[in-house]
């Protein structure tokens, strides 16, 4: 005989050996009564409740740590995302057991060490990776966005995106910043393809490098693209569209010297105020005086910041004349830099330049923000790059509107109660050729980095894709589309050689291209990326 409550288990674990826990055949009731009785049978029967009590107590802690260390991760995970350095950490728990936090009333269970802190980063990091490789199994292709840069202490990184379709769902994911070598097209790549294959990436299904269009990545021969083409002849080079304007507004300025030293002057200004509080109040006291407006800070234009010189030109243009006269004030105490930047700002063709300018930027600012939206419609491209050179030409014969406003302005050798020095016929003269020689090598640039062809390719792009365009009839749509079919073949095979396989099925694009684009106008007033998206799973 054994009791229920005094098995062996529950026995051994609270001590307790007799006849009730080995068990036995010949027991006498009055036994059994005075055991029910004693002290080892009361223990072990209680025993069961005060496990269960232990396991709750177990788990409630269990679940409370795991809550509070969750918090501790979106921490984490916060800092991270903010480019916060992690020796805030710190900081940001004692903020919080300040407010009152649920889960930081105590410091008990919070891992302030700098190594829990880099654990939690790496565990972070361990479940985005897993994240984004989950997403690559479903992607079919997979384009890759690079560019180079450099950290704090200068050494040379390469960021990392990809692009993924998944179900007909674009997605960009960040992949990483990795250390490079050196910036040599074959260094790049070698990192490239290392880091693809750590992530189990097979070349063939790369299609797509996006890249700023430097000739390391887009050299013909030796760029990146040209090393991945040679891996995956299908895959093409695509040089992003805000780069290009950015480099057209750049080219412009490199081919004129009084724009070089225009920015010059300009972030020469920056600096002069940037370090000197007593400066910028001076600056600030004149512009109230001059003029019921607040003064504008100064900016100064930065290779790296597409739409910083507008702004830099239009701080200037706004702050001109009370920054002549503070500079001044102390050209005349001695000042040398005052003096040299007095002798720089205050002529003719550095004022009437900034009127100008602040006509001709715009244009190129709102040709950059277009290209910068998160989706560029085809058919936006090419008239609104037409319509930018439009306006340059205008420009360049007839002066625009704030350039107008100087010329009003200007009278007798001065502006805004300011004199203007260098102010003869011939310097006069000398500006306005400088800025038509200015306007003439933006449109230039433009045409140069947005050429007719790559233009008229968009355009037959547009014309298949864009239901809008559509003939109203079904039977038209054929024949509307034929010419546009042949710009893309002949586009498309002019670009195979003949070690490789052809870039496009031919018979596939023409037997596809009618029951595709009947699909898009079926799909109605859908967005162009989530008609895709529709397409793609239908036709898949």
């Amino acid at each position: 005989m054994v009791t229920k409550k005094c098995s062996v288990r529950a026995a051994k674990k609270a001590g307790r050996r007799n006849g009730f826990t080995r068990g036995s055949n010949n027991l006498r009731m009055s036994a059994l009564i005075e055991h029910s009785q004693s002290n080892d049978h009361v223990a072990a029967h209680n025993l069961t409740p005060q496990q269960v009590a232990m396991k709750g107590h177990c788990d409630k802690a269990t679940e409370t740590s795991k809550k509070k260390l969750c918090s501790q991760l979106k921490i984490v995970f916060h800092m991270a995302k903010h480019d916060l350095p992690s020796n805030h950490f710190v900081a940001q728990t004692e903020l919080l057991q300040a407010l009152e936090a649920p889960d930081f009333v105590t410091t008990d269970g919070i891992y302030c060490h700098s190594d829990s802190v880099d654990d939690m980063e790496k565990a972070l990091e361990h479940i985005v990776v897993e994240q984004i490789r989950e997403k690559l199994k479903n992607s079919d292709f997979i384009g890759i966005i690079i560019d180079e840069t450099v950290n704090i202490t200068v050494n040379k990184k390469l960021i990392i995106y990809l692009k993924l379709e998944i179900k007909g769902k674009v997605e960009t994911c960040f992949l990483g910043n990795y250390d490079v070598d050196s910036g040599t097209a074959r260094c790049i790549y070698d990192r490239v393809v290392a880091v693809l294959r750590e992530m189990d990436i097979a070349l063939s299904r790369v299609i797509g490098l996006g890249s700023d269009g430097a000739s390391v990545m887009m050299g013909r021969h030796g760029g990146v693209g040209a090393l991945f083409k040679q891996a995956n002849p299908f895959s093409i080079q695509v040089h992003c569209v805000a780069h290009r304007a950015a480099l057209a507004a750049l080219d412009a300025e490199k081919a004129v010297e009084n724009i070089r030293a225009y920015k010059n002057t300009i972030s020469s200004v920056y600096s002069f105020y940037r370090h000197s509080a007593t400066r910028t109040a001076r600056l600030r006291q004149l512009t109230a005086a001059l003029s019921d407006e607040d003064m504008v800070s100064l900016k100064q234009p930065c290779a790296v910041r597409w739409l910083s010189l507008h702004r830099a030109v239009e701080a200037m243009k706004h702050n001109w004349a009370a920054v002549v006269m503070e500079i001044n004030e102390e050209a005349v105490g001695g000042n040398t830099q005052a003096q040299g930047l007095l002798g720089q700002i205050q002529t003719y063709s550095f004022i009437a330049l900034t009127h100008a300018l602040a006509d001709l930027l715009p244009v190129m600012t709102k040709l950059n923000l277009v290209f910068q939206k998160d989706n560029v419609n085809l058919s936006s491209i090419r008239p609104i790059v037409q319509a930018s050179v439009a306006a340059f030409t205008h420009l360049r014969d007839v002066p625009g509107p704030e350039e107008e406003t100087f010329q009003a302005g200007y009278k007798d050798g001065t502006y805004k109660d300011v004199k203007v020095t260098n102010s003869s016929d011939r310097s006069i003269q000398a500006f306005k050729k400088a800025r038509e020689r200015y306007v003439q090598h933006l449109i230039d640039a433009l045409l140069d980095r947005f050429p007719e062809d790559c233009m008229d390719l968009l355009h037959c792009l547009d014309a298949l894709l864009n239901p809008s365009r559509y003939p109203q009839t079904h039977s038209a749509l054929q024949e509307y589309a034929e010419p546009a079919i042949r710009r893309i073949i002949c586009h498309f095979t002019s670009l195979e050689s003949p070690d490789t396989a052809p870039l496009i099925d031919t018979v596939s694009l023409r037997r596809d291209a009618l029951a595709v684009m009947t699909a898009l106008r079926g799909y109605g007033g859908l967005h162009f990326s989530t008609a895709c998206e529709v397409l793609i799973c239908d036709f898949n």
